[in-house]
């Protein structure tokens, strides 16, 4: 039988790790230390997790799912877990992480579920999709999971779909950061007119790396944040409220960096991640 692993209890990965154990895989479902977590979707599972730094297993298929800030604190269990034909799916925000995972073949996906993590308690919101690159062995994986109610979609152009994610979480996440406020934000007027801004200048980095993104996208983006539940809130919103590293570098840093590189004119952005960047000073 294929042996899962998935790395981190917050609602990406619990959500996976339910997905997985309710169609028969044989999953298990690490954390920094054994608990049980309970899962609403809106039924409520319960998940028992397994401290990482105890485990002596190793797996066919190991999820990462804890975020960018953590990858260093997981490396040395990381290794132990993967023989030679181990698969990483790297299910985090951001690009540029990916390197990182040289421990065994691996593959970033683009991750479409919402939710939040509350003590124990995870709430899942919304969406249960993954999308990954072209590549025989991630189709090996859908196939694999067909059994399962994710959604698994293989795409050639899955760069592209990447980069869209991270205009999604530039915007969003970055004024509920800010703002230390949840997804009700859009609601007002000038905030809107900042993020429309803020997605402006994304997108004019991200086409100038190689996307071809039209304006028409600002819209479909503001259309998603419309969507989302008011009081539900981002992984960097829930991060400033625990005080917590954000996923900056991997986000908002990775669009400062290029629109540096191409030398363009971004001051919504420069305003952003220069208030960002306070946030992180001297955090650990």
């Amino acid at each position: 039988m294929t042996n899962f692993a998935v790395i981190g209890n917050g609602a990406v990965g619990s959500v996976i790790a339910n997905e997985l154990k309710s169609a028969g895989k044989n999953v298990r479902l690490f954390g920094r230390q054994e608990q049980q977590i309970i899962l609403s979707m809106p039924q409520q599972v319960k998940l028992n997790v397994t401290s990482l730094v105890v485990n002596q297993e190793k797996f066919d298929y190991i999820f990462v799912a804890v975020k960018a800030t953590r990858i260093a604190e997981i490396r040395s269990a990381l290794i132990k877990m993967c023989h030679p034909d181990t698969i990483i799916i790297v299910c985090q925000n951001g690009i540029g992480q990916l390197l990182q995972f040289n421990m065994a073949q691996s593959f970033q996906a683009a991750v479409y579920i919402s939710g939040q993590k509350n003590g124990l308690q995870v709430t899942h919101f919304r969406d249960k999709k993954l999308i990954l690159p072209e590549h025989q062995l991630m189709h090996q994986l859908k196939e694999e999971l067909s059994d399962t109610e994710l959604v698994i979609e293989v795409s050639s152009n899955q760069l592209t779909i990447l980069w869209y994610k991270m205009l999604v979480n530039l915007g969003i996440n970055t004024v509920t950061a800010l703002s230390k406020n949840t997804a009700q934000i859009v609601e007002i007027p000038e905030l809107r007119e900042l993020v429309q801004s803020l997605l402006k200048e994304g997108i004019l980095i991200a086409n100038t790396h190689g996307e071809s993104f039209t304006h028409e996208v600002v819209d479909e983006i503001m259309a998603i944040y419309d969507g989302y539940p008011p009081q539900m809130g981002t992984s960097m919103y829930y991060d400033t409220l625990e005080n917590r590293l954000l996923e900056y570098d991997f986000i908002q840093g990775e669009f400062y960096r290029l629109a540096r590189h191409y030398q363009l004119k971004t001051p919504v952005l420069d305003t952003c991640c220069i208030l960002l960047s306070a946030y992180q000073y001297k955090k650990h």
